[in-house]
């Protein structure tokens, strides 16, 4: 797994002993943005570093856009032609135009085989995710939000989550049923899939136990009972209420939640219908919900305005990769526009790549710091369709999505090699912040904010009340051991709310005024 990182031995005054703290990788990794700065680049990645090696065995691409020629261009070249690859894809094209392009793809690559995966009428296929099966027996599952086109991977912000390389179950370990929830939520998503058996066999014999995630998924269905706990935002909510703790503090001094998004879709006329309703509270849900005050976050949507996209680096173009329209924002305008933020990011070294990245997560701040208590990559949007809606009892969606959901104590076990050292901040005492964690042996586990000028925050003084509760110190002591998971937001902190009236939010339908960098209007 590559989450293993490095420590700093700190020592915080009025203590008489170092706090090792250590940073882990999260696994997720902003893209490469080809016209900014390299520095801006320092630790992201490309399609090619993904998929370009020459140890190949299988590749799988799931996908909602492609471009089959693009993407084989990114195969190293000695194996381009040989090496066996599936692609799933959700192409809405005539039943003529796709058997053209199956065919032109059989003659340029026999050894490409493409799926066109069948969804409802106003479903997608939206999931972006690439396995792959190494020569050395090892696997990897990458899960993004980029289509498999070029510019998506040229000048937007996008993500992705990546497992590293897993190696094969021990010998004396049964292939027959999941040994972890990761792999067993893999393998029933996958089982979606047409001719899946070719992937979910082979992915069966691989140990995901070192991986540090939860996979959220969305498939089409109606889904009743526990089967409804399973996907979207029903997933979401179980999994918040059973492993993610809020604390009194964070509830009482107030968080965000912070959707940010490519697309809205239709949400209702009236907040409540989804929005701020069951969507919301699947948003708010967290492990300790009964022994604290039920007051919801403060609900954040990040969507860029015309003139980000105008000044973009990509121009007016940009806009078809965000297509929110205003027959929906017409509709629910008097109870967006209170919550929409424009997209600023600077501090994260993307201002003007406009995101088709997905992400929703919940943070607090106090004194400079800011607190993750949880962060979903995915590819899904803010829409009815992707997520799911509740309807009798009965969870109904109608699109294939999928993210990976990271909180504090899934690093809990983890174990950095230390190396040098650096002095604490100061030693005010600590809030009790939802993003951290503490294990059994007194190590706190923080999940905090990322920027590309302070890639490797440093944590406050871990004196605080969720700490001494929660470490096996005894009582106002530190604990010996600190872990950081540094998580680089696309966006920056604090958030950017819209100016009305100078502000509009970006849609597709519509003329707005101005040129952009290429001389073009609408």
């Amino acid at each position: 797994m590559a989450g293993k990182g490095s420590s700093k031995p700190i020592m915080s005054r009025g203590q008489d002993r170092a706090t090792e703290v250590s940073y882990i990788d999260s696994s997720i990794s902003l893209t490469n943005c080809q016209r900014v700065p390299s520095a801006l680049n320092v630790g992201c990645k490309s399609l090619t570093s993904l998929v370009g090696v020459p140890d190949l065995e299988l590749l799988v691409q799931i996908n909602y856009m492609i471009d089959p020629e693009f993407a084989m261009q990114r195969v190293h070249h000695s194996i381009r032609n040989e090496l066996p690859i599936i692609m799933y894809h959700g192409l809405r094209l005539k039943p003529f135009e796709l058997l053209q392009m199956e065919s032109n793809v059989r003659k340029a690559y026999p050894n490409v085989t493409l799926y066109s995966v069948p969804v409802p009428v106003i479903g997608t296929h939206h999931t972006k995710a690439i396995i792959l099966f190494y020569k050395d027996n090892t696997m990897q599952l990458v899960v993004h939000t980029a289509n498999l086109i070029e510019q998506d991977w040229r000048n937007k912000t996008q993500a992705v989550f990546t497992t590293g390389r897993l190696g094969l179950k021990p010998t004396n370990t049964s292939t027959g049923s999941p040994t972890c929830a990761f792999e067993r939520d893999l393998l029933e998503y996958l089982e979606r899939y047409q001719d899946h058996q070719r992937i979910t066999e082979r992915i069966a014999k691989y140990d995901f136990t070192s991986v540090r995630g939860v996979l959220i998924g969305s498939v089409p269905g109606k889904f009743t009972g526990i089967e409804k706990n399973k996907w979207g935002h029903m997933k979401l909510r179980s999994v918040l209420r059973q492993q993610v703790d809020i604390s009194k503090e964070c509830i009482q001094h107030g968080s965000q939640i912070i959707c940010q998004i490519s697309s809205i879709g239709s949400l209702g006329k009236n907040p409540r219908d989804w929005l701020r309703g069951e969507f919301e509270t699947s948003l708010n849900a967290h492990r300790n919900s009964n022994a604290t005050s039920s007051a919801n976050a403060d609900l954040c949507v990040i969507y860029p305005t015309a003139e980000n996209v105008r000044t973009s680096f990509d121009g007016w173009s940009m806009g078809g990769s965000l297509p929110f329209r205003s027959t929906s924002y017409v509709k629910q305008a008097h109870y967006m526009d209170p919550v929409l933020y424009s997209w600023k990011a600077e501090k994260s070294g993307r201002e003007r790549a406009m995101p088709h990245i997905k992400t929703f997560t919940r943070v607090s701040s106090k004194d400079g710091t800011d607190y993750l208590s949880w962060f979903l990559l995915t590819s899904a949007n803010l829409s009815k369709p992707a997520w799911g809606e509740l309807k009798d009892g009965t969870l109904m969606i109608k699109s294939y999505e999928l993210g990976v959901l990271i909180f504090p104590c899934l690093f809990e076990d983890m174990d950095p090699v230390p190396v040098n050292t650096t002095p604490l901040q100061d030693d005010k005492a600590a809030p009790n912040p939802s993003g951290s964690t503490s294990s059994h042996d007194g190590t706190h586990v923080w999940m905090l904010n990322a920027t590309v000028d302070n890639p490797r925050p440093v944590p406050p003084s871990t004196r605080s009340d969720d700490l001494t509760r929660r470490s096996s110190n005894s009582e106002g002591q530190h604990p010996e051991r600190c872990s950081v998971v540094p998580v680089r937001l696309p966006y920056d902190l604090p958030l950017t709310p819209y100016n009305h009236s100078k502000d509009h939010v970006w849609l597709a339908d519509t003329r707005f005024p101005g040129m952009d960098d290429f001389g073009m209007s609408l």
